[in-house]
């Protein structure tokens, strides 16, 4: 008798969880969407000049330089990286692959 008390409480916690998480997770989802649209709001203010979001501080810790102010602009490309020259590709038959004849029927 106790194993059919557990199936059917089993059952109704199955079914009230489900129901309970159709009306709750729409409510969640607008809340998380409405925080997200906040923060992208704030980023979006601090880019285009507005309070910076972490105070005077600067969020990189004390070690980190702005690179816009300690570098001085001498109308230079300064490149990186240089990706490694591939060697030079064979055009031809010798790389092409098999080749088959095929004749022409009438």
């Amino acid at each position: 008798m106790t194993f059919l008390y557990f199936i059917l409480f089993t059952i109704l916690f199955y079914y009230v969880f489900k129901f309970s998480i159709r009306l709750l997770m729409p409510f969640a989802m607008r809340k998380l969407a409405e925080r997200m649209m906040k923060k992208a709001q704030q980023s979006h203010q601090y880019m285009s000049g507005g309070q910076n979001p972490f105070g005077n501080a600067n969020p990189f810790g004390s070690g980190y330089q702005d690179q816009s102010q300690s570098r001085k602009p001498d109308n230079k490309v300064h490149v990186d990286y240089v990706p490694p020259k591939e060697e030079a590709k064979k055009n031809g038959a010798a790389t092409a692959g098999e080749f088959v004849d095929f004749e022409e029927i009438n």
